[in-house]
């Protein structure tokens, strides 16, 4: 079955917003929310056989085809297993995190609505009528052993560095433009983050972020998180260690859009090792933005413009990132500090259609996830960080999004 998903990229999907915002008077009675709150079928799978060791093992989630892929990194084995706890539904799982000291994997789920025909082929990320689910896997079979409720469309899961918690944001387009449709505030708008216990999955905080956050990353001493605000073209600086996840908000420039119809489209997140900066990914203004952490605000000298919808990107060294591109598919290795783009690549669809993340493992080797084109099965690269060039492909499930590591 195939699965979309929503980012408001085009001018035109944009502007299709921006007119739900304004036309407050022709739609005041629609919802500001859905609940969705029909009992899944069950809260765990039986998982599979991996033959695949742990340390060698790369874990993928496939959003089109519900299911989580393991792949050989040093062979070319894939094994594929369902995360299917509700067969009337897609469950979607969209990005995962990986603890290897407890042999557990964590997941969102996000059950999107049903597909439409549309030319965006991410049109229902962001744009689910249903909950989304948060569930840990065993490493070992990848069986879900326990399930709770997330709101609705999570975007982004990472696990803190010292494994106690699991971060979560959601990505809730569907809301923000039901509330300006409704007439409702821009707060109204905010979608949540929240703060899950990763030994007995409780929720430890939650608050109001922004309008559909989604990317993010923690300060290695986890006091911190950083969070792209799509929605708001901002960027949120939150304080973990307070118990109302204390929060200052920043724009990413001058031209911000209408909330929910943003002109950045920050997506993603990452933090320098020595924590002194961020790089933040945009869609719709095609460029990585870089926030200096110590002054609290954008460096404009740092800007690089990149032509192209830029994903997930990851650090490769001090100074240099490799980011993730569609429309055109490439990949673009970046000097933060120049501001420069020293390489780039392009793929044709056959190799890698629509990049989505760049993630590295602890060996330096630098991973690419795939997306493909959603109906068919996706792809992931091992590439040379720097030549950018392709050392190794792994088939996997359709619309594969997000990767993590078992070393």
């Amino acid at each position: 079955m195939r699965t979309l998903t929503l980012y408001p990229s085009s001018p035109r999907a944009r502007g299709a917003i921006a007119r739900v915002v304004l036309a407050v008077s022709a739609l005041a009675l629609v919802p500001i929310t859905v609940s969705g709150c029909r009992k899944r079928s069950t809260t765990t799978t039986p998982g599979g056989v991996i033959a695949t060791p742990q340390a060698h093992a790369a874990y993928i989630t496939n959003n089109g085809s519900d299911s989580l892929s393991v792949i050989d990194r040093d062979g070319t084995a894939v094994t594929t297993i369902a995360v299917d706890v509700d067969p009337d539904e897609k469950e979607a799982p969209h990005h995962l995190a990986v603890d290897p000291i407890s042999k557990s994997a964590f997941v969102a789920l996000a059950f999107p609505a049903p597909p439409k025909p549309k030319k965006d082929p991410h049109a229902a990320h962001g744009n689910a009528e249903s909950h989304g689910q948060l569930i840990r896997l065993n490493l070992a079979n990848l069986a879900v052993t326990d399930m709770r409720e997330l709101d609705h469309n999570p975007g982004e899961i990472l696990l803190t560095h010292d494994r106690s918690k699991i971060i979560v944001t959601h990505f809730d387009m569907k809301r923000a433009m039901n509330v300006a449709a409704a007439g409702g505030t821009t707060g109204g708008m905010f979608a949540s983050l929240q703060v899950w216990d990763a030994k007995d999955l409780t929720m430890k905080a939650s608050r109001p972020l922004c309008v559909a956050p989604h990317g993010a990353v923690t300060s290695k001493d986890d006091t911190i998180a950083v969070v792209a605000c799509y929605g708001s073209d901002e960027l949120a600086v939150v304080d973990l260690t307070s118990p109302t996840l204390q929060t200052a908000r920043y724009p990413l420039g001058t031209a911000q859009g209408v909330p929910g119809a943003p002109s950045y489209g920050p997506y993603s997140a990452i933090l320098s090792d020595d924590g002194t900066r961020v790089v933040v990914a945009t869609l719709e203004a095609s460029d990585v933005r870089v926030f200096d952490m110590a002054q609290k605000k954008f460096l404009a000298d740092k800007t690089v413009f990149l032509h192209a919808r830029a994903f997930f990107p990851e650090w490769v060294s001090d100074h240099a990132v490799v980011v993730p591109l569609q429309a055109p598919d490439g990949l673009a290795r970046i000097d933060i500090e120049t501001a420069t783009v020293e390489k780039r690549a392009s793929f044709t669809s056959d190799v890698c259609k629509a990049p989505h993340v760049a993630k590295r493992a602890k060996d330096g080797r630098l991973y690419v996830v795939c997306e493909g084109d959603h109906v068919l099965p996706g792809t992931i690269l091992e590439v040379d960080p720097t030549t950018l060039e392709v050392r190794n492909r792994w088939v996997v499930g359709v619309y594969p999004d997000g990767i993590a590591f078992g070393d």
